[in-house]
């Protein structure tokens, strides 16, 4: 099969990187020059028109672009970036072309099918090249039709849930486009989405699939008839106008471990699909959960502040899940202190990127986007298992101090102000030893945690009390750099004689 046509406007979609879009998006570390600002994209440019989105017939994504924004954002120089990409052309597949253009006449005709994503990819350019990032994510991604389907499309195309398959792979790629304004992985992203089969079918709203009085509105009409987000705007209460009061996300995440028809034995895991058979089995459950945890954004309820408040709490959900959840499933490791579970750690790295997808949508669908995130979070969560969250424990055995193997001992000489302590922010050598790991989810992982500990580090024992999760009162910010270090240790500081270890990929139950 021939190659895909030229893209003759490379520059428009990667341009040089621009700021997230959002103030709580992550913050780029020092490092960042206009050299390596030059060479990232240099390098996306090639990866868009060489290499194709998937590396084998089993739908593994490519990663190379995750890996290279990550270590750009956390100051990598352009040698190091080179390097990284380098590591990710020895296994990839080249670009194809696909057998048959879409168009909007066919749009629907060829989703879930991995050899059009050259097509979808020129479609969605195409799409970008006129109409603004907030039109196309409304339209395609956000509307009835793109979801409940219509008049002359075959079933319920269900692009929502699509965009969080695959280990939310389609929305972590697309995020990093928003993120750094790079409108070509916008495009990929959203190709990845198109030729993702539907998983998670029972986890996308309720209120997408239902053709209701206003369902064919125009995106336009849609959005004109909803508030802008602003953070000027104030949070105007806990209810929406439907009256209903939200639940705290570690409520939800305590009725979950609470439940035994969550459990692995009463869902029938292991199975050939561990996702797809919570989702067959519970799925029904797990979204009406999350239902119930937006009830307060309905109506005039979803406001910035309200949205922020939905944001952090699935940030810390997720890193409870996999920080918490992993030390808790520690004897299922190899080295038996903690497991960093592959599955899991997607959880953290994908949520850093909803700010930016929420500040190009209206207050309706980013609440759909939240929903049915955190519906698939909570199924991830169950389909590995369903891992014990020791709270207490945690934060009694582990340390907010790790520090990498070998260090020097503090001279014992001149005017150090705390010679006893020869690292006094731990988070340096961790980001130092994480720029070069081979690993392209390492730097994934520890930059949003990092980022994490940016906004929420200061939340101190007792900022999470009154919620149903077992000792959630003892939460405090150092959560983030305890599960950095930990999975420091797990997966190797890669310095001097450390070696490089794999994500634990087991069930833990």
């Amino acid at each position: 099969m021939a190659p895909p046509a030229v893209v003759n406007d490379l520059d428009t979609f990667f341009p040089l990187p621009s700021p997230a879009p959002s103030a709580e998006g992550p913050v780029r570390f020092p490092g960042v020059t206009a050299e390596s600002s030059a060479v990232l994209a240099e390098v996306l440019k090639d990866n868009h028109v060489k290499w194709h989105a998937f590396f084998n017939d089993r739908g593994f994504h490519n990663h190379a672009s995750h890996h290279l924004v990550a270590i750009y954002a956390l100051g990598a120089g352009g040698p190091l970036i080179k390097a990284a990409y380098e590591t990710h052309v020895s296994y990839l597949l080249p670009a194809l072309e696909s057998p048959e253009k879409i168009t909007e006449k066919n749009f629907f005709d060829h989703l879930g099918k991995r050899d059009f994503y050259n097509s979808y990819l020129e479609y969605f350019r195409e799409l970008l090249r006129k109409k603004d990032i907030t039109d196309v994510l409304e339209e395609y991604f956000f509307s009835t039709k793109a979801n409940a389907g219509g008049a002359g499309i075959e079933g319920q195309p269900k692009l929502l849930g699509r965009l969080l398959a695959g280990l939310v792979h389609p929305l972590i790629h697309a995020g990093n486009g928003l993120e750094f304004g790079f409108l070509g992985l916008v495009a990929e992203g959203f190709a990845q989405a198109a030729v993702h089969e539907v998983q998670g079918t029972n986890l996308v709203p309720r209120s997408l699939l239902e053709h209701k009085d206003g369902g064919a509105i125009t995106v336009e009409r849609l959005t004109a008839l909803l508030p802008s987000l602003s953070l000027s705007k104030k949070h105007s209460g806990g209810k929406g106008a439907s009256g209903k009061k939200g639940v705290h996300a570690f409520s939800i995440l305590a009725r979950v471990l609470a439940d035994d028809k969550f459990s692995p034995a009463a869902v029938g895991i292991p199975a050939q699909s561990n996702f797809e058979r919570v989702n067959n089995v519970v799925g029904d459950a797990l979204a009406a959960l999350a239902a119930e945890w937006v009830a307060d954004l309905a109506g005039d309820g979803a406001t910035p502040a309200a949205i922020s408040k939905k944001v952090e709490e699935l940030t810390w959900v997720n890193s409870i899940i996999y920080g918490i959840g992993g030390w808790g499933a520690r004897n299922d490791s190899q080295n038996k202190k903690f497991k960093a579970d592959f599955f899991y750690m997607h959880l953290v790295t994908s949520a850093i990127f909803l700010p930016s997808f929420i500040a190009y949508l209206s207050p309706r669908s980013a609440t759909l986007l939240l929903e049915s995130y955190f519906a698939t979070s909570i199924t991830c969560y169950v389909s590995q298992g369903r891992v014990a969250l020791p709270i207490r424990e945690f934060f009694e055995a582990t340390t907010a101090k790790p520090t990498p193997p070998q260090t020097n001992p503090p001279p014992t000489k001149g005017k150090r102000l705390t010679p006893e302590d020869p690292v006094p922010n731990t988070w340096l050598p961790i980001i130092d030893a994480t720029l070069t790991h081979p690993g392209e989810h390492v730097c994934k992982l520890q930059r949003a945690l990092a980022h994490n500990a940016v906004l929420y580090g200061t939340r101190p024992a007792g900022y999470f009390a009154g919620t149903e999760l077992k000792d959630a009162e003892l939460l405090d910010g150092t959560l983030f750099i305890r599960t950095a270090g930990l999975t420091a240790d797990r997966v190797g500081w890669v310095m001097e004689s450390e070696r490089f270890d794999e994500w634990d990929r087991s069930l833990s139950f």
